[in-house]
């Protein structure tokens, strides 16, 4: 949506900025977890279980998060020259490029060697390309709401 509103350069602030917040989550949840738990808390150990964000799969999120949004930013914007008035074309194009590249990066980089990587990125592809096509429909109605 910003891709569509305010164009690619804005796009990849958003991008930058959303990064950035992910990277102050984790660095909050670090600190978090170096403090002393209350002498009466008892689950001390479920807690940091809870929050401790695996290395492996942190950085896999981060990697496929930089390439996809801004693969997403690159390939809307370019569908956007080529085909100014087909809103839904540019949407779906763009998603299933960006939700599948994201799949298989996130799930390789994530579990290779760990998991069976195929029924994992089946899964990926199948559900969030679903979703992303099931909110194209929002996309489009929230672009009427700010053109008219």
């Amino acid at each position: 949506m910003i891709n569509e509103v305010y164009g690619r350069k804005k796009t990849h602030l958003a991008i930058g900025i959303a990064f950035a917040t992910q990277v102050l989550l984790v660095i909050f949840i670090l600190l978090v977890k170096k403090l002393i738990a209350a002498p009466f808390f008892l689950y001390e150990a479920a807690w940091q279980d809870i929050f401790s964000l695996g290395i492996r799969v942190t950085a896999a999120s981060w990697v496929a998060f930089l390439i996809c949004q801004n693969l997403d930013a690159y390939v809307f914007s370019s569908l956007k020259k080529k085909f100014e008035s087909r809103v839904l074309l540019r949407s779906i194009s763009s998603d299933i490029i960006d939700l599948t590249c994201d799949s298989i990066i996130f799930i390789t980089l994530a579990f290779y060697g760990r998991l069976p990587l195929t029924p994992l990125i089946i899964g990926q592809l199948v559900s969030k390309n679903l979703i992303g096509i099931i909110d194209t429909p929002w996309f489009l109605w929230y672009k009427k709401i700010i053109s008219s």
